[in-house]
């Protein structure tokens, strides 16, 4: 059976300019959430997009760190605000991971269950899980294009249910131009749940997330639970 699935692999324009997060009169920039159907926000990616896009934002982190550097006459590397250092700590993790597999673009997770070939390769194992790339990117006010989070995920095989898949929340990776004055990180969860539903052949789990990274968890799980 051929799943449908509107996940198109997409390439996307980067830039090296470093992004403020306001616009010139001061006012934050807005972007606006697909609310009736919340997964046209989520695109998915390859490896190498993935890649791209953290790199550039990476570029971005240290050249903002330079300049207060140079503005402050600092002997050593200005301080990283904290939203920083966990982006870049990210940022490393996912390096490394799409270092360890294969450089080729993503498929969607309907179409790793439904093929058989691909059945085999996953496996329970984290060295051998098929990542997935999203990148999460709600319609802009101004009329940017960019990309706010990406999303890496998992398709997981039960192990004691046949034909049963999980999709599993690894991690996701802010940009550092955004802050929740733009948009709340909520309508990313909103979107996922919604892919994952049209999709209707995994059962979504953020456990891996929420382990690795407690700021979903209280922020999806408690502060903005009734939004969910």
């Amino acid at each position: 059976m051929i799943i449908r699935t509107i996940l198109l692999c997409i390439c996307l324009p980067f830039g090296s300019t470093l992004m403020p997060k306001k616009l010139p009169n001061g006012r934050p920039r807005t972007f606006i959430p697909n609310l009736e159907k919340p997964r046209e926000d989520l695109q998915v990616i390859s490896a190498g997009t993935a890649s791209l896009i953290t790199k550039n934002w990476l570029q971005n982190i240290l050249i903002d760190v330079m300049c207060h550097r140079r503005s402050k006459q600092l002997n050593t590397l200005g301080e990283f605000l904290y939203d920083d250092l966990h982006i870049v700590s990210c940022i490393q993790e996912l390096q490394t991971d799409i270092e360890q597999s294969q450089k080729k673009l993503s498929n969607s997770w309907g179409d790793i269950v439904n093929t058989d070939e691909e059945k085999s390769q996953i496996n329970h194992t984290e060295s051998t899980q098929r990542l997935l790339y999203f990148a999460w990117k709600p319609k802009s006010a101004q009329g940017f294009n960019e990309v706010l989070f990406i999303v890496i995920a998992s398709v997981v095989r039960d192990k004691n249910i046949d034909e049963h898949f999980f999709l599993d929340i690894k991690n996701i990776i802010q940009s550092p131009f955004w802050d929740d004055e733009q948009i709340q990180s909520i309508y990313l969860k909103q979107a996922i749940i919604d892919q994952n539903r049209y999709t209707n052949r995994t059962e979504l789990r953020f456990d891996s997330l929420y382990k690795n990274n407690m700021r979903y968890k209280l922020a999806w799980e408690t502060w903005y639970k009734e939004d969910a």
